[in-house]
């Protein structure tokens, strides 16, 4: 069976190293979320690392026990000991230096959507990215969080994206911080371009990120 994924967009190691998580016990509580999630849905950019994201109560994950199968799994692991975790915790794992995989692995707000279960990957759904890209962009995004959601902009309007936000984020939910975040480019002007896969430009990009907005009626 053919797989809905866009495997083009990330490199044979990441996808390798991402299935092994999937299937350990110790990644159970977790799925896939950020932009590496996306461009797997939708192909449209290249994406570099692994973001893994659960909802389940704080401390309650065994990040040494985490910490224990990396380091039996992987021949690189990178810190080279292991950190107390506060909301997250971040590696690089591979097979060396040269030819590795960045992990962050972070605690979030309750989801307000099933995981989705795709070639055994725990993936959260679009609509979840959406809401939790906003967010990102709302408190000052980075480039290749407005390249996603101007791939995004046409299959769901600006209304539906910050309606999304508001349902997972209700209490931090401020649709005029939303606004002019979605055209405060200041962070992401010095970022790389992502490798894209639609021949997207930046300046154009924010061309229409800033027509987005000034539709966007906010009372």
């Amino acid at each position: 069976m053919a797989s809905n994924l866009h495997y083009k967009t990330v490199s044979s190691l990441l996808l390798e190293i991402l299935k092994t998580l999937m299937r350990a016990k110790e990644f159970e509580d977790f799925r896939l979320a950020g932009g590496t999630a996306l461009s797997l849905y939708r192909g449209h950019r290249e994406s570099l690392d692994i973001d893994l994201f659960t909802d389940a109560s704080y401390d309650s994950i065994d990040f040494k026990e985490i910490d224990v199968f990396l380091r039996k799994t992987f021949k690189y692991v990178d810190p080279s000991e292991y950190k107390a975790v506060g909301l997250g915790t971040s590696y690089f794992i591979g097979n060396n230096e040269d030819n590795c995989v960045k992990l962050d692995l972070y605690y979030v707000d309750k989801f307000i959507q099933e995981f989705v279960l795709n070639d055994g990957i725990r993936m959260a759904t679009v609509e979840e990215i959406i809401a939790m890209k906003i967010d990102v962009i709302s408190h000052g995004g980075r480039k290749k969080d407005f390249w996603d959601i101007n791939e995004l902009k046409d299959d769901y309007p600006i209304e539906k994206m910050l309606f999304l936000h508001k349902q997972r984020y209700p209490y931090g939910h401020d649709p005029k911080q939303i606004k002019s975040g979605l055209s405060d480019f200041e962070k992401a002007d010095d970022d790389f371009d992502p490798i894209c896969l639609r021949g997207q430009i930046w300046e154009l990009i924010k061309l229409d990120l800033i027509h987005l907005t000034n539709q966007l009626k906010i009372e």
